[in-house]
């Protein structure tokens, strides 16, 4: 796919007329999908696209467009000497862009990173025997991402990794069930069964009669599956640049210094550590980390390119929300969740999560999946779904107890169009006093 990208960016030069530039974006992917039901390969297929986003530019005006390459230098030719045209035709009728920008010719390379993936008969080996007499449905995509980006004054980066993500759930009956992932770049058989065998374990109390809870305040454990539901909220808005200087963030209060959140809360975009581009669409080079919430406090924002030429700032995002988000861990192990719990819940997972509260940072959704009733620190039954609404300010502010030492890569298994490249690390979180309201 390099090469692909290569011949189309020498393309695109070529075609060029006087006065104008052009970058482009290339996105890619060659990936193995596997769908599964009753602990059996029920669909099973490979993914090869590749794609260019092109962004033809004449002074202050731009026109941008995407289409598919095949690989064929000669189809891919006549495709890009028709959307050349059809952006050039269009250049005169848009408005100028005060805050469109590109990155320069800076010092430019390629960032691959190479993982282990199974082969089929290792991964189904692996997988339907350690879920062996259960009802196991799940989804499994793997393979090699490609981002690219080049630009009409020489510029050029590469990147390509190689992941995957395994989704599935343990069916009891009708909606009971418990949920369950797995996902990286190196694949370790031994972590899979583990991590099924957990899910075994949680199963068998799936089959107890389930309790109908009072609503009100609960000792409760969050799992990171959890945690990252509503965390996943409040970052749609919550540390770009624009929403802050906008006054449209619901981390407001927290930006402004009215609140803080518990001193062993510290969240940072982790590009370095994640499996998206460390550059932006435009070709701008991202910072490995940007600190976001540093003890509990306020630390900083994302900036995308407009952003940046807004407000007259640096790039250090592609887009503002993050792509590789990451939670410091604490000091508590994860076997020990439920002692630590003694009474109330463990959360292993939540249904949805919606924005109820902007003023107040506060999340509402459901509780799913295997949220189980924990007595003198043993889970002893599941509980029925419930309602919860709580505020980020109490749920990792003066309500955290603590965050587990270990911490789960949860992958987004997005693939809209394409697989995604988003991802966090994340551990467990104990908490009091989490409201459940019906």
């Amino acid at each position: 796919m390099r090469g692909t990208f290569k011949r189309a960016a020498d393309t695109l030069q070529g075609l060029l007329q006087p006065g104008e530039a052009f970058t482009a974006f290339f996105e890619g992917e060659d990936s193995d999908f596997l769908r599964l039901n009753g602990n059996r390969v029920r669909q099973a297929g490979n993914v090869r696209q590749q794609s260019l986003t092109v962004d033809l530019v004449h002074g202050d005006r731009h026109v941008r467009g995407t289409l598919p390459l095949s690989g064929d230098p000669d189809a891919d030719t006549l495709q890009l000497r028709a959307t050349s045209e059809r952006l050039r035709a269009m250049l005169p009728f848009v408005p100028p862009d005060p805050y469109h920008a590109c990155a320069g010719a800076d010092p430019t390379g390629d960032d691959i990173r190479n993982g282990r993936l199974p082969d089929p008969t290792e991964l189904l080996g692996v997988l339907t025997g350690s879920a062996e007499g259960c009802d196991l449905v799940g989804h499994w995509a793997g393979g090699r991402l490609y981002r690219g980006f080049a630009g009409s004054a020489g510029q050029w980066r590469w990147f390509e990794t190689q992941s995957f993500s395994l989704d599935w759930s343990l069916y009891h009956r009708a909606d009971k069930a418990v949920k369950g992932r797995y996902a990286g770049r190196h694949w370790e058989p031994e972590a899979l069964a583990s991590r099924m065998q957990g899910s075994r374990n949680q199963l068998e109390i799936m089959a107890c009669e389930p309790v109908r809870l009072d609503p009100g305040h609960y000792r409760v454990f969050l799992a990171p599956a959890a945690l990252m539901e509503i965390l996943s909220v409040i970052a749609w808005q919550g540390f770009g640049l624009r929403s802050h200087r906008t006054r449209q963030t619901p981390l407001l209060q927290l930006a402004d210094g009215q609140v803080a959140l518990h001193p062993e809360v510290n969240l940072e975009e982790h590009s370095a550590g994640g499996q998206a581009p460390r550059f932006s669409p435009e070709g701008f080079a991202l910072p490995d980390r940007v600190a976001l919430i540093s003890s509990g406090r306020h630390a900083g924002c994302l900036a995308d390119v407009r952003s940046s030429r807004e407000y007259g700032v640096t790039v250090n995002a592609a887009a503002e929300r993050p792509e590789s988000l990451e939670m410091a861990p604490g000091t508590l192990a994860m076997e020990q969740a439920a002692r630590a719990v003694g009474n109330g819940l463990l959360v292993s997972d939540l249904w949805y999560g919606n924005l109820s509260d902007r003023a107040r940072c506060a999340v509402t959704g459901m509780t799913r999946y295997a949220c189980l009733k924990v007595v003198d620190g043993m889970a002893v039954a599941p509980v029925d779904p419930m309602r919860f609404d709580v505020s980020l300010y109490q749920l990792l502010g003066e309500n955290l107890l603590g965050l587990t030492r270990e911490r789960e890569r949860i992958v987004d298994t997005g693939t809209y169009g394409q697989r995604s490249t988003a991802s966090a690390l994340l551990p467990g979180a104990l908490v009091r006093d989490f409201p459940l309201t019906l």
